[in-house]
């Protein structure tokens, strides 16, 4: 068992230095495609090694997007400090299924105004970026006791111009 468990810090030890190099590459549009099947072939062996050892999977419901995301240390290190957050194994989509463009997760919610920080991607790029939240409020004529806001109307929990239904 500690051989298996070693394996698996090694491995895990070997893709974040992997992540760290590709966030730092400039790529053609050749070493792109080249590079997405390569991870596309780590995430897999990955996942089928989490499946077997823990029974992990993703499963989604007909309202979430199948499609998920990590955070590399670097990425995450500057986030954690002031953040309210802690950080997540994985961020999944927080789009509708099926929806266009690139998806986004929310990350972190730094101290300041507006500062929602969410990682954003699709097959070409990959980027955190700061975007302001949606304005959109839900007004229920029925409030739930358990609502952390109270009688107030409830937020739209996805950013400012996003495509699709809003998410209270």
């Amino acid at each position: 068992m500690t051989a298996l468990v070693d394996a698996c810090r090694h491995f895990a030890t070997h893709v974040g230095l992997l992540a760290d190099q590709l966030g730092a590459a400039e790529l053609s549009d050749d070493d792109v495609d080249r590079v997405h099947s390569a991870v596309h072939q780590v995430f897999t062996a990955a996942g089928l090694a989490g499946a077997l050892a823990t029974g992990l999977r993703r499963h989604t419901g007909e309202q979430d997007c199948p499609h998920y995301n990590v955070l590399t240390d670097a990425e995450w290190a500057p986030l954690a400090e002031e953040g309210r957050h802690g950080r997540k194994a994985v961020y999944g989509c927080e789009l509708q299924p099926g929806h266009a463009g690139a998806h986004a997760a929310h990350v972190q919610l730094l101290p300041g105004p507006d500062r929602f920080i969410w990682i954003r991607w699709d097959i070409r790029a990959r980027e955190l970026v700061t975007l302001p939240p949606c304005p959109a409020e839900r007004a229920d004529s029925d409030p739930d006791p358990r609502s952390p806001y109270g009688d107030e109307p409830a937020p739209c929990l996805l950013f400012e111009g996003h495509v699709g239904p809003h998410r209270y």
